[in-house]
């Protein structure tokens, strides 16, 4: 089946429209991890709701490109995509703004696992913290069933509060 022109614009401005909210998704992303390494509580929290209302907006575009897949009749996901990409006949624009938009989706990805790892990072540092006020050198630790660290029941505690 070969799809009309129109329906291949069609397609290209939900693509459009992805790619526009995913780009907002990594600039926000982006804003979290300067924040992460020097930023205050309260503007994480404020980043933070940006970041969900935002993936509000990615959600609702994913899904108005599904719709769209399966109303051609094909699969709503990679393979039925790029069907519909092949059978187009403007099959040029359509799969260089589909590359443009599963670009920006990795960098997305990336981006959040590095913010990830930087949460991780602060966690730890305050958990030594809190571990060297207690008076618990990492020495005194030991591994729980799980595998999660946790100081050993005699603490040389600095002071109590």
């Amino acid at each position: 089946m070969n799809y009309s022109s129109e329906t291949a614009e069609a397609f290209v401005k939900i693509l459009d429209n992805e790619i526009e909210q995913s780009q907002r998704l990594l600039d926000l992303l982006r804003a979290e991890h300067a924040l992460l390494q020097k930023g205050s509580p309260q503007q994480l929290q404020d980043q933070l709701e940006q970041k969900k209302q935002q993936l509000t907006q990615v959600e609702a575009a994913v899904l108005a490109h599904n719709r769209f897949i399966e109303q051609q009749g094909l699969v709503a996901d990679k393979q039925g995509t790029e069907t519909f990409i092949q059978q187009c006949s403007d099959n040029q624009r359509a799969a260089a703004t589909w590359q443009r938009f599963t670009s920006l989706l990795e960098a997305c990805h990336k981006q959040n696992e590095i913010n990830g790892g930087a949460v991780q990072l602060n966690q730890r540092h305050v958990t030594q913290s809190l571990d060297i006020l207690r008076g618990i050198s990492q020495s005194d630790k030991t591994y729980g069933a799980s595998g999660e660290s946790k100081p050993n029941t005699t603490s040389k505690s600095l002071g109590k509060a």
